[in-house]
């Protein structure tokens, strides 16, 4: 499965021909500091397991919930998938992505966030998703802001993390009540999705 972003990005089912790049980008420290979920030092073992985790994942929802974000040359340079839902049964689940360092700045993880959010609400039948972004991630509070995304909360003492209580803000986007005609008819004049 391909999902074209734009001309930079496109999105893929992850491969185990991802490993070393996952390793490669995953061991930055700031990463790690705006994730939740992505460990340091990023091993060998964590790139098994996370492969072996989508593999799962996809065969569970019967279709790919997890996209590996490639440039024009198809290398992986980031992340992007939902959590905590069931195609088909939910109405409601979490984005979460992240980008390799020498890609930020670039309005690539903007523009994966729209497509993929576009796709969840038309694909997996979606009415709300939402997204916790760590108070010191501006940058990322900044993609959902210009992807439609609305502050609903301020999450105190949300997450634990290295033995730390970490607040969270929690961002949220409702699915739009028009047509998918309309709304891709939207993103072609570049009035968003």
């Amino acid at each position: 499965m391909k999902i074209v972003v734009n001309n930079q990005v496109h999105l893929s089912e992850f491969r185990s021909s991802d490993k070393l790049a996952l390793i490669q980008h995953l061991n930055d420290r700031d990463i790690y500091d705006r994730t939740l979920r992505i460990p340091f030092p990023y091993t060998d073992a964590s790139a098994d397991e996370w492969l072996a985790l989508v593999a799962k994942i996809t065969k569970q929802q019967g279709r790919p919930v997890q996209w590996a974000i490639r440039n024009t040359d198809d290398a992986l340079i980031g992340g992007c998938g939902f959590d905590g839902f069931q195609v088909g049964k939910s109405h409601r689940g979490e984005v979460g992505y992240w980008l390799a360092r020498p890609f930020w700045g670039r309005g690539i993880m903007t523009a994966v966030v729209q497509c993929v959010c576009e796709h969840a609400f038309e694909e997996f039948g979606l009415v709300k998703i939402t997204a916790h972004v760590f108070p010191h991630n501006a940058a990322s509070a900044r993609v959902l802001e210009k992807c439609g995304f609305h502050e609903e909360g301020f999450l105190r003492k949300h997450f634990l993390k290295d033995g730390k209580f970490i607040d969270a803000r929690l961002f949220a986007l409702l699915r739009r009540d028009e047509p998918s005609s309309v709304r891709s008819e939207r993103r072609r004049n570049g009035m968003g999705f």
